[in-house]
């Protein structure tokens, strides 16, 4: 006798497709920036796939509700998540790895490393008040 449910299993299974094409995208792409891409839009949609096939499994109403509101909760956090956390890698001055052939392409923005001269310049004005005050 085979437990296969097609409702429950198959989007389980296009789910655990999604997060395995994570995996390979975290270890084949060459910086944090697609990488960044690679797991978090296929992680969400891995997990999206997952949690949906539990949920239809489920016959309690309650426990429905607990994993629609984590799927939403984990729509809105993971794609903002990867957004600061690429944003702050580079406005901390690493360079996002363009073109074929591994070369470092041109900073398109002219931002690259801009927090670095920021925190600097607030450095220089911590000093320059102090002396004022001794």
């Amino acid at each position: 006798m085979s437990d296969f449910s097609p409702l429950r299993d198959i989007p389980i299974l296009i789910g655990a497709f999604f997060v395995l094409t994570a995996a390979i995208g975290l270890v084949r792409f060459p910086d944090l920036y697609t990488r960044l891409h690679a797991s978090s839009k296929l992680v969400t949609l891995g997990s999206a796939g997952i949690f949906l096939g539990a949920a239809l499994e489920l016959t309690d109403a309650a426990a429905f509700t607990r994993l629609a509101a984590v799927l939403l909760f984990h729509f809105l956090t993971t794609p903002l998540t990867a957004y600061l956390i690429a944003q702050a890698a580079y406005l901390r001055g690493l360079p996002p790895l363009l073109g074929g052939g591994g070369r470092r392409g041109i900073d398109e923005w002219g931002a690259l490393g801009q927090a670095e001269q920021v925190a600097q310049a607030d450095r220089d004005a911590q000093r320059a008040m102090t002396a004022e005050g001794e």
